[in-house]
């Protein structure tokens, strides 16, 4: 079973703010894992972006001054790429908090398509449920003062 949050930009009361939700899987990423620099920026994810490109910089540098030797660097882009793959998710997060999004809600399920199937069934039944309550709100109140009244 996978973990999306669901992410979405503006006031969940405009219908037009769920056309735009984000569903982020919980996980490691393969394709940040493997494409890094590519996977972030597909993700827009500037920062972590530029702070990539630093260390690469910084790595070839070191290499080419001859201070660190060539298999250390391929180990540290490594596990660069391996911690990428492990934070993807948090990072896309940051990304899209950056961007004016705001995370509504957790789903559980396997696929993406199921995730937003349950997401979209959720809050429709609670549109539902709201509306419906609004409409047999009793005006009465159960109490007497301090005390219950003898029918609540």
């Amino acid at each position: 079973m996978g973990i999306y949050s669901v992410h979405i930009k503006g006031s969940p009361d405009e219908p037009s703010a769920f056309e735009r939700a984000v569903f982020v899987r919980e996980g490691f990423s393969w394709w940040a894992f493997l494409l890094g620099p590519f996977w972030l920026i597909w993700t827009r994810a500037w920062l972590a972006l530029l702070t990539w490109v630093l260390l690469q910089i910084s790595l070839a540098y070191l290499v080419h001054a001859q201070i660190l030797p060539i298999m250390a660097e391929s180990f540290i882009a490594f596990i660069v790429a391996l911690c990428l793959g492990f934070e993807a998710s948090t990072l896309r997060r940051h990304a899209l908090v950056r961007r004016g999004f705001r995370m509504m809600d957790l789903v559980q399920e396997s696929r993406l398509a199921e995730a937003e199937r349950r997401f979209f069934a959720r809050w429709s039944f609670q549109d539902q449920k709201s509306s419906t309550e609004t409409s047999t709100v009793n005006t009465t109140p159960n109490f007497v003062g301090l005390f219950p009244s003898a029918g609540a």
